[in-house]
């Protein structure tokens, strides 16, 4: 009998040592689960750091831009009636015009540059319905980076500008470079015009101004 005993007392004594041995192996899992989980929301937060830091400022900052004409008639004794947009008519012998650059992105962004970095263009409508140059000028920006030192590289432009969120208005003719609404023969003919600027490549919506040489 103690021989038959034997084995029957080992076999549940040597159960709870198998089982306590699964025990200590199966713990560890836990903390490398955790470990591991950790890395991943890590490697999460730094995509979406580097996504919403670097990559869109960076590769993608013209989805964040927006640029609007502003059209301002320079008033005169001398000079056509000019009518913009809602405001009063006024006379004036010149239009001052300008660019509004509004980035929407919560940080700068970068954007390529020419060295001509603003431009305008007056134009009228044929009888057709096409748009036709009657004026155009532009105006470069001190602030672009140029060669080795520009941010983002690729195309012809070789340079960038950095644009700070929020708005910010860039003179392209004012003052001796406004557009002149009148000449040596008179006064500029009567009719609509339309003013579109440019900002980086950017360009805005055609603004209407109705001009009376009465």
């Amino acid at each position: 009998m103690s021989d038959a005993t034997a084995p029957g007392s080992v076999g549940p004594e040597s159960a709870p040592t198998s089982g306590s041995a699964a025990g200590s192996t199966a713990a560890p899992r836990r903390p490398r689960r955790k470990v591991r989980a950790a890395m991943l929301a890590l490697a999460l937060v730094a995509g979406v750091t580097f996504t919403g830091g670097w990559a869109l400022p960076n590769v993608a900052g013209g989805m964040f831009v927006r640029v609007r004409a502003v059209v301002e008639p320079v008033p005169s004794g001398y000079g056509p009636s000019v009518l913009v947009g809602s405001a009063a008519a006024i006379r004036a012998g010149s239009i001052a015009i300008a660019a509004d650059v509004e980035n929407s992105y919560p940080l700068a962004v970068v954007l390529a540059a020419d060295p001509v970095a603003y431009s305008a263009a007056v134009y009228t409508r044929g009888s057709s319905g096409g748009l036709t140059r009657v004026w155009q000028t532009g105006a470069g920006d001190p602030v672009i980076e140029e060669g080795s030192d520009s941010p983002v590289g690729g195309g012809n432009s070789k340079a960038a500008v950095v644009v700070p969120p929020g708005v910010t208005r860039h003179d392209i003719a004012g003052g001796g470079s406004a557009y002149p609404l009148t000449s040596s023969t008179g006064f500029l003919p009567a009719g609509i015009y339309y003013v579109r600027v440019w900002a980086y490549g950017i360009g805005s919506s055609l603004v209407p101004i109705a001009i009376d040489s009465l």
